[in-house]
């Protein structure tokens, strides 16, 4: 009994040691019988489920996980204990306690006893869980690479040495009409003409020499036979096999935008050049381009010499309105850049001999390398001011004397006759008619009554102050306004008023009671003088700060210029109030 003692001593010895070794082990170790009952389990199996040695021997895998976890191990435990086989594979286990669910690398044996018979099996977990986690990360990164790269508005590719794809992305594969897995392992030869095949090999085989990235544009053709320009950028994987990994952009459509770009300008160019107006580009401080209208209306000498310059150099300082021409741009140009577009009538002055020209400009807000700038469209209105004068002069003045006629007369009138309502203040008028100005144009002819005429239109301009107005009414008929005559304090203005008008009233009469000689021009024959005496019938009226239109104070004056013709001519004669 002592020897048995003795025996079972060096034994137990030995599965302690046994046990020791199974509890270093990071593996997860366990046996089960026939039953899928535990035998054993080591201490990182119990320290796994949370629980001792104790609490395991004895029960299930349905005591420890959930039911789904529990009748895969018991279907894998049924396959080794009647097969005899061991199984190796990944298994899911998720704990009943806590929930956590572990990935394990699992390897299930058969234990034999010592009749050759099945009496159990033994079971190795590793835990995996990291590992699995760290591949499902990689998967999903995969994943998302690929998808990204397939939706990659561009091309992606990579070749190998043999300059055979080895990856391709789903825009490169739709361009030749492939899927990517026929276009992985084929070569350019196999994906489009000869021409552009070879043309890409010789980049490619510069890539793959110097090992220096590449830049450049490349024409291909694609699957539907298709010219088309890439703009790639190539370079080379070390550490991949040396592979080419390649990023181009489809610019076919930016091309043919170019293409056209060119032809627009072209167009534009010869219509900038052609057009007989002046055109300027420029931005807020240069002076970019203009035409040869330009240099012509502005009498610079090159493109250069104009570019040079800055628009005040080419204005006066002030425009005729009075305003700082600067200032005045400003604000022009404000309001083309808000409105888009800006007309407006401008004065320039040349670069050469400073002379100023009245301008048309019609300013369009435009886009330059990006930056703002303004398109000025500049029409000389030199002509079109001597019309619209010529026009001013035949509307408001008389073709014979120069004189103001009849329209311009009453308009100045009515707004003196507003002023003087103002300000209570009189005015005057002076109505007359030549005497003896008939017998000069039946002796002589009317050429001589013009002579005269336009010598009276000298002396009573003459006999007048500049803010005073003098009009050819028609035919040997002239009245004279008198405005803004301050004299006097406004309860004697009126007497003032009326001495004012007596005296200029006199100095016409004296000045057009003077013998005229008239120069008539008789063409090869020598030119004959003619003396003519002639004097004037003058009427007088005041205009008091009533209400009285133009015409009634004229028809006083009229009325009073007939009382002096009737009292003998050559007289002055004032309306009654």
């Amino acid at each position: 009994m002592q020897d048995c003692d003795e025996a079972k001593r060096p034994l137990g010895s030995q599965l302690h040691a046994l046990r020791g070794v199974l509890d270093g082990l990071g593996a997860l170790i366990f046996t089960k019988d026939r039953h899928g009952i535990y035998t054993y389990a080591n201490q990182r199996f119990c320290e796994t489920l949370g629980t001792s040695l104790e609490a395991i021997i004895g029960r299930s895998s349905a005591d420890f996980f959930d039911a789904d976890t529990a009748g895969r191990l018991q279907s894998d435990d049924r396959q080794v204990l009647e097969t005899g086989c061991r199984i190796s594979h990944r298994e899911l286990r998720l704990s009943k306690d806590n929930h956590e669910q572990r990935c394990y690398l699992a390897v299930k044996a058969p234990v034999f006893d010592a009749d050759g018979h099945i009496s159990g099996l033994s079971g190795v977990l590793i835990d995996i869980t990291e590992h699995a986690r760290t591949e499902q990360q990689l998967r999903e990164n995969q994943q998302l690479l690929m998808m990204v790269l397939d939706n990659v508005d561009g091309f992606v590719f990579m070749k190998g040495p043999d300059r055979r794809y080895r990856y391709v992305n789903r825009a490169f594969a739709d361009l030749f009409l492939r899927s990517a897995e026929a276009v992985v392992g084929q070569d350019d030869n196999a994906l489009m003409p000869a021409e552009d095949a070879h043309r890409i090999r010789e980049i490619d085989d510069k890539v793959f020499a110097t090992g220096v990235p590449i830049a450049v544009e490349e024409q291909i053709t694609d699957g539907q036979g298709q010219l088309r320009h890439w703009w790639v950028k190539k370079l080379l994987l070390h550490g991949h096999g040396d592979a080419l990994l390649g990023f181009a952009t489809d610019i076919t459509e930016l091309k043919a935008a170019e293409e056209e770009l060119k032809r627009s300008e072209a167009r534009f160019r010869v219509l900038f050049e052609a057009s007989h107006e002046a055109l300027v580009v420029f931005d807020e401080a240069h002076l970019i381009d203009c035409n040869q209208s330009t240099l012509d209306l502005l009498g610079v000498s090159s493109r250069e010499a104009f570019r040079s310059l800055t628009a005040s150099m080419l204005a006066p300082r002030f425009q005729p309105c009075g305003g700082v021409s600067s200032k005045l741009a400003a604000r022009h140009m404000e309001a083309a850049r808000r409105n888009g577009h800006h007309q407006l009538e401008w004065t320039v002055q040349r670069h050469d001999n400073q002379a100023r020209i009245p301008v048309e400009v019609t300013l369009s807000a435009l886009e330059l390398d990006g930056r703002p700038a303004l398109l000025a469209t500049i029409r000389d209105l030199t002509e079109r001011k001597r019309y619209e004068e010529q026009i001013h002069q035949l509307a408001y003045y008389d073709a014979l004397t120069g004189l103001p006629n009849r329209r311009l007369f009453f308009d100045r009138l009515a707004q003196s006759l507003a002023r003087s309502q103002r300000s209570g203040r009189h005015g005057a008028i002076i109505y007359l008619d030549l005497d003896n100005f008939k017998p000069l144009n039946d002796r002589h002819g009317h050429r001589a009554g013009d002579l005269l005429l336009q010598e009276v239109a000298s002396r009573l301009s003459a006999c007048l102050r500049e803010e005073d107005t003098v009009a050819r009414l028609g035919g040997d008929e002239f009245a004279v306004l008198l405005a803004q005559i301050d004299d006097g304090q406004p309860d004697s203005q009126r007497d003032a008023t009326l001495q004012h008008a007596r005296d200029v009233a006199e100095r016409i009469r004296d000045a057009l009671a003077q013998p005229y000689v008239l120069a008539m021009d008789k063409g090869d024959a020598p030119t004959e003088q003619v003396e003519h005496h002639c004097s004037a019938s003058v009427g007088v009226t005041l205009f008091p700060p009533c209400e009285m239109d133009g015409e009634a104070m004229l028809r006083r004056a009229d009325a009073a210029m007939y009382a002096a013709k009737a009292a003998g001519r050559n007289q002055i004669r004032f309306a009654e109030d």
